[in-house]
């Protein structure tokens, strides 16, 4: 096993967790700013996610067990509806709303992964003094869940979002599994670029259907401002989602569930949080509520790390 190996199965995957929400939680603050429609975005930031990854994507070896390509597939259609449905919600509600909704896909993932391994009943059983803080900070995502859609902005978030924290958990257990069949190198560029395409094609179709059904007339094309604006916000969204994906699906690689893992990457309403106090910017949301999701994801990742 080399150096790298040992850093990232010692504690070095949490490491680079850090890193990624780091990078997530300036994905989340880019529509609340340039506030562009989730669609298009969607498919502009992947064709620049593509010309971005492409020049490095001819020294990658890629995988070649067909169940990576298959996870991959599966990813490609939860991303887009969960990113399209993510980045409206972030343009009406603001990113440090959406982002402390997105916690919630913890504990999701950590159901759904006992369904890939099983055995994991047997070692919760033999620590359970782990499991019992596990079960707390499950008990008190739910708390914390509960007051946090007592809150107007809170709850109606919440609510446009679920479908999207759904296909976001789908997404994550698909992401761990394909991690774990092909080099690590291979495995990490390989499914963002085989990722990106599928979601050009899904969400590039998608326009075209919606175009045609509304009839868009010449008169309706957008004028150069609003180009510039989406073309900026594309690459920004590029961006943070090539630093983000790059160490997490490192990260991936090596966590032992993909809950521990999300637990960590959802700390990203914190760096948003630090954000917003260093910009002055204020919130109508229920903040501690949040934050309280957010100390639950933090427990379950020391209890498991």
């Amino acid at each position: 096993m080399n150096n790298f190996n040992l850093f990232m199965h010692g504690g070095g995957w949490a490491a680079f967790t850090f890193v990624s929400a780091i990078f997530s939680a300036a994905v989340y603050l880019i529509n609340q700013y340039m506030k562009q429609p989730g669609l298009t975005l969607v498919f502009w930031s992947r064709i620049s996610t593509l010309l971005a990854l492409t020049p490095f994507f001819t020294h990658v070896t890629m995988p070649e067990n067909p169940l990576f390509y298959g996870a991959v597939i599966v990813t490609a259609f939860s991303a887009s509806f969960g990113d399209i449905r993510t980045f409206n919600v972030a343009a009406r509600y603001g990113g440090g709303v959406v982002a402390r909704t997105t916690p919630l896909i913890i504990f999701l993932t950590f159901l759904l992964w006992f369904a890939f391994e099983p055995s994991l009943f047997g070692q919760y059983a033999r620590h359970p003094v782990n499991t019992a803080l596990v079960l707390l900070a499950l008990s008190g995502c739910g708390y914390f869940s509960s007051r946090l859609k007592k809150c107007d902005i809170s709850r109606s978030a919440f609510l446009e979002m679920l479908p999207a924290l759904l296909a976001y958990t789908v997404g994550t257990v698909f992401n761990k599994y394909a991690m774990t069949h092909g080099p690590l190198v291979g495995a990490v560029f390989g499914y963002m670029y085989v990722q990106t395409a599928l979601v050009i094609v899904l969400t590039g179709g998608t326009i075209l259907l919606r175009d045609r059904q509304e009839k868009m007339s010449a008169d309706a094309a957008p004028d150069a401002a609003r180009v510039r604006k989406m073309a900026q916000a594309a690459m920004l969204l590029a961006f943070g989602w090539i630093g983000s994906m790059i160490f997490k699906n490192s990260a991936m690689a090596f966590v032992p569930n993909p809950a521990y893992l999300s637990a960590l990457l959802y700390t990203a309403p914190a760096f948003i949080a630090l954000f917003y106090k260093l910009t002055g910017h204020k919130e109508e949301a229920d903040v501690l509520s949040g934050m309280g999701v957010v100390a639950c994801a933090a427990l379950l990742a020391l209890v498991t790390v």
